[in-house]
Parts: structure tokens; sequence; C-alpha cells
């Protein structure tokens, strides 16, 4: 399988079972949860740089990958960054079928090989990522090995099977906190039209620009800020967002929810930020088998039977959250798990997937407005 002047590249299930292939990238050993999306060949970029995925070692399910490089650090009119979803590389890993070495877009400045390599993260290649994935569909996502060896060196398989033994499982530590803001964030757009604290569990920048494009003051604080600390802002809406590992770990976001809840505060939530209220409702949460990761997975509306194509990213779900006096009002097509909540009578709501989109279909965009329009009525009700 190697070639003289390749660089050889072990990926590594728990179990000792591996594939070899074609390193690319950084040049290390890494360890991480192996998960897959089946996001298309154009997305690669926001999902690299997704927080959602910190920890994880990303199986792309589409053959070719970079065929369009990777564009330049920019940042729009309202100092969001373009292009990405944060401002760096968050897989631990990422293993393709095939590594484009020849981008072609008028936008692109480097190669995802180069851009791998500035951002200190390994790449394998030229390996049977259908067979991969059917793997993790049919015994569930699992914690693996991704090394990368420079030409000429052979792996040591005996050595690579010790490390992996010993790898952690991501998802036990506080994720939020590597990938959240250390630092408190304005995005003030001209004429405010209203201000939404974003607690920040790690937060893709498409939603905060959605935020801004529609004239709402934006405030970005770090994962960690409690209630009092939150209101201090006089939001006229508090925004959790999504974010990567177990929502069961984050004890003071509950609390911060539960306090939103108790004070009818109008609050929207994306992904972890869904499963987190339902936790503070005094629901339950679960790791799903192999999670729910790209962009063609279908909801229906439970009351208007409206179909929407949404992308997601996440292994965890949440049950059980009625008893807080919310109700499920989207639900996921293929396994009928939680896919949104809303209070029967309070002005909060959030959802499982991700509206914002970036990559994916812009159907669910109408969220945003309907927070705002939450917060409008909050405010005028006051």
């Amino acid at each position: 399988m190697f070639y003289k002047n390749e660089k050889p590249a072990i990926l590594m299930f728990q179990d000792g079972r591996y594939f070899q292939g074609i390193g690319f990238g950084a040049t290390k050993i890494v360890t991480g949860e192996l998960v897959f999306t089946t996001i298309t060949g154009a997305g690669y970029n926001e999902t690299l740089t997704d927080p959602s995925y910190q920890g994880q070692i990303v199986i792309m399910t589409h053959p070719l990958i970079g065929n369009y490089g990777v564009p330049p650090w920019e940042k729009d009119e309202f100092g969001i960054t373009k292009h990405f979803e944060s401002d760096s590389i968050k897989v631990s890993g990422f293993v393709v079928n095939e590594c484009c070495k020849e981008p072609s877009h008028y936008e692109s400045v480097k190669t995802l090989d180069i851009f791998l390599k500035e951002q200190d993260v390994p790449g394998i290649e030229w390996i049977d990522t259908r067979a991969i994935t059917k793997i993790l569909r049919e015994e569930g996502v699992q914690i693996g090995l991704l090394a990368v060896y420079n030409s000429g060196e052979t792996p040591n398989i005996e050595e690579l099977k010790e490390i992996v033994k010993k790898a952690e499982d991501p998802n036990l530590r506080h994720l939020s906190s590597e990938v959240s803001t250390k630092e408190v964030k304005k995005y003030i757009p001209p004429n405010s039209l209203g201000r939404v604290v974003v607690l920040d569990m790690g937060v893709k920048l498409n939603i905060l620009r959605n935020f801004v494009q529609r004239g709402v003051e934006t405030i970005v604080v770090p994962n960690n800020y409690n209630y009092d600390k939150i209101m201090s802002y006089n939001p006229d809406g508090v925004f959790i967002s999504n974010g990567p590992g177990d929502p069961a770990v984050y004890k003071e976001t509950i609390d911060v929810c539960k306090n939103l809840i108790k004070n009818n505060i109008p609050t929207f939530g994306i992904c972890l930020g869904n499963q987190i209220i339902g936790l503070a409702a005094g629901g339950t949460s679960y790791k799903l088998k192999y999670g729910h990761r790209g962009g063609n997975k279908t909801v229906i509306h439970l009351e208007t039977k409206k179909c929407y194509i949404t992308t997601q990213n996440h292994g965890f779900c949440v049950k059980d959250f009625e008893k807080g006096g919310f109700k499920e009002f989207l639900k996921n097509i293929d396994d009928d798990t939680n896919e949104g909540i809303v209070h029967e009578t309070k002005p909060i709501f959030a959802v499982q997937f991700h509206p914002e989109a970036c990559p994916g279909p812009f159907d669910s965009l109408y969220l945003f407005d309907k927070f705002l329009e939450n917060m409008e009525l909050s405010k005028n009700a006051a």
C-alpha cells in the first residue's frame, strides 16, 4: 500500500483493527472519537472548523475532498470570519478516500494538505471510508487513533495498539471549555433592533452572522458565565449555542437554563443548546449509536406536517422534557428522535439541528426570525 515517496498512515480502532493509507497534513499520532459525516464534497472547510467536532476524528463519506481548495482567512462587514466556522481547525484528525492535490476555485489560496499542515492536524487518504462507515453504523462510534509518519518510516503496529488501548473518551472532558471564547465579544450592527447574549458552548460563526444580519446586537460570552453575569447585559433574549461533548457534563449551563425558564427569558438553543435546555426542563440525555452528522437529515414539524432538510452534527439526544412544561414540535423522520422542543407557555424553544446551515440547506432560517419575534413580543408585554 505504501509508496516510496508517500507518508505512511494508519487508522486504528481501539480493539486493534486498522486500515492503512497515505498520510497528508501533519505528521503525528492523535486519538479521538471516530465519527462519520455524510456532508458532501462542498462543506469540508466548515466541517473542519466546526467546534462541535472537538476531540473527534472525522470520516468523510463523500469520496473526493478538497477539490475547491481552502479560501483565505477573511472577515465580513461585521468583523466575523468568512468561509470558516471558527478561528482554527477543531477536528483531531481527518479521514478521506481521496484528498485533491490540485484544487480549482477563484478564492482558493492553499490546498487541503497545506491547511492541515499549518494547523498541525493529521489526515489520511486512499482508505476505504465506506468500510469504516459501515463498521461505525453497525457497531456505533468508538475511540480510535490516527497516525501519520514521515516518508520512509514504518508504522509500529504493536506500539499503536498499546497507545489506542489507553486512549480516553473525549466526551468525559469539559470540551466546551476548550473551544469557547475566553473573553466577551460584541458585534453591533447599525440601527440595532435588539440585543442577544450568546452563551458560547462552541458556537459556529454563521450563527452569529445570522443574528447580526438581522440587525441584532450580539454579545458572545464564555461558557462559564452564570445567569446573573448574562443578565447584567440586559439582553432581550439569550441564545444557548451548539458545542461538543456530553450535555450532562455542563452542570453550570443547565443551571443557567433553569433560571432562564423560571424567569420567562426569551431563549433559543441549537444542537447542544437543545439538549441543555431539555435537561434544565427535567429531561434526560442519551448517546446515539452513531449520531446524526450530515447535510441532508429530514425532520418533520409535528403540527404542520411540513418537512425540512437540515444540517446536523450531534452524538447525543434528549427525552422526557415534558415534565418541565415543554413539548416536542420537531422529530427526526429516520429514527423518531427529538429535533426540537418548545415551552407550552413561555418564549423558549430549541432545535437539535443547525438552521444556520453552512454547509447545508436554508430550509430552517425562519427559526432565527421566530426567536426575534419572541424577543419583541416579550419586550412589548413588559
